[in-house]
């Protein structure tokens, strides 16, 4: 059987480069410095993308956007053009579940199958055979493609039987990511702006109820003086408007997701279309009139009240919430679209969504078994003060304001004496969704 792969950027090169040099791989791509590199390692180099569908029996893809493999499929001498009856397409790309659904209903009718199985995973991790693959499309399609799937990594999980299921999945986890990162940094931001040194927060947040992807990857870089990741801005900003449009397709409120994308949409703007996700750094401590760089700022505007501990503390209770609320807004997009609580929990837990918010709440929701019971007084309570906080100290936390507010709505709704735990509901009541048990 021979393979091919099409997108040979920093993550496609590395999903094609596992084939080597064990599998027939034969690779295109627009960059004829992306081909070299693969011939090198003993990849064949089609031509054309048309010529590669005339030698291959399956086709993996992996672009920027559904709508670069629309015309890469298409266009020109493009993939369809190559391809014949029982040939097998997989779509890797981080795209829009509907648009690949078209792709593929337009190819069935020339006889050739297509599924989707995005990646979640760095290139390094790839490069180890570490990726978390998630594969959706119908049984006979899935399991023909199964075993060139556990090539380039074994922990695969079916999210679906729809083309596009896998995207969806994918689309939830990133928006995650995304709410968390922000969110995280806006109060690295506040804690700068009240005079803590970056190592002191990365060091506490770590330990406890507030870790996340940001806090475990981005914040010990940033203490390095290191960048923690070379993804493209532009390409986070087409991740979480697809989560957004997702909320809108399903009639589900997204209102932290959506001020994410806002902010992430001002960044993009303001830099240019040549920025990185890691440029935001800058973008969110320029917001609250300070650094987050690896030595102290020496700000201490607004903190002559409050000590370190009590600020970090504040810090905690706000990225903690956070995480908290961004668990139930994007699983409940994915329950609407259709996806599983239980793929949902694998997927996302696994994934760049992580947070200890989501690993104590998805398994609780899938297994039914009760979660740690805090007040919601309490929780209130200390979202107040770090918003009071962030007021005097000249730091617009405006994702951890959104939070708040939801919380306060959910206060204004349940029992003076409710748990935490009750904030599920509320949601289940805004998004029309039952979370599991």
């Amino acid at each position: 059987m021979k393979i091919g792969y099409i997108g040979l950027g920093a993550l496609g090169r590395e999903l094609a480069r596992r084939f080597l040099p064990a599998h027939d791989l034969c690779v295109w791509d627009l960059n004829p410095a992306a081909c070299e590199y693969l011939s090198s390692q003993g990849a064949a180099v089609a031509s054309s993308a048309g010529e590669l569908g005339r030698q291959c029996d399956v086709v993996l893809v992996c672009l920027p956007r559904s709508a670069d493999v629309h015309r890469l499929v298409f266009g020109p001498d493009g993939l369809a053009a190559g391809l014949s009856k029982g040939k097998l397409v997989i779509d890797q790309t981080s795209g829009v579940p509907g648009e690949t659904r078209q792709i593929a209903e337009a190819l069935a009718r020339q006889g050739v199958e297509m599924m989707d199985s995005a990646v979640s995973a760095s290139p390094h991790v790839v490069a180890e055979g570490g990726a978390t693959l998630m594969a959706s499309g119908p049984d006979a399609v899935y399991e023909k493609a199964l075993p060139i799937l556990r090539v380039i990594s074994e922990t695969i999980v079916r999210c679906g039987q729809r083309v596009g299921d896998g995207q969806a999945m994918k689309t939830v986890n990133n928006a995650m990511n995304a709410c968390a990162r922000l969110g995280t940094l806006e109060m690295a931001a506040l804690g700068a702006r009240a005079g803590l040194s970056l190592a002191a927060m990365s060091d506490y947040l770590n330990r406890g109820k507030a870790r996340n992807q940001t806090t475990d990857k981005m914040l010990p870089a940033l203490v390095q003086g290191k960048a923690s990741t070379n993804f493209a801005l532009a390409l986070m900003v087409k991740d979480v408007a697809q989560a957004v449009s997702l909320g809108a397709q399903t009639g589900v409120p997204m209102p932290i997701t959506s001020a994410t994308l806002g902010l992430l949409q001002a960044g993009a703007n303001s830099l240019g279309p040549n920025a990185k996700l890691e440029d935001m750094v800058g973008v969110i401590a320029s917001l609250a009139g300070t650094q987050l760089a690896p030595a102290p700022t020496g700000d201490a505007a607004g903190s002559a009240n409050l000590d370190a501990q009590q600020t970090l503390n504040l810090l905690e209770h706000g990225v903690s919430a956070l995480c908290r609320l961004v668990t139930y807004e994007c699983t409940a997009v994915g329950l609407r679209y259709g996806l599983g609580l239980a793929d949902l929990a694998t997927v996302i837990n696994r994934s760049s969504g992580w947070s200890e918010a989501s690993r104590t709440i998805l398994p609780a929701l899938v297994s039914g078994q009760a979660m740690e019971d805090i007040s919601l007084r309490s929780v209130i309570d200390g979202l107040r003060s770090t918003c009071a906080l962030a007021v005097s100290a000249g730091a617009p936390v405006m994702l951890l304001q959104i939070v708040r507010s939801l919380v306060e709505q959910g206060g204004n709704q349940l029992p003076d004496t409710a748990d935490v735990l009750q904030m599920r509901s509320v949601y289940e009541s805004m998004a029309g969704v039952r979370y599991g048990h």
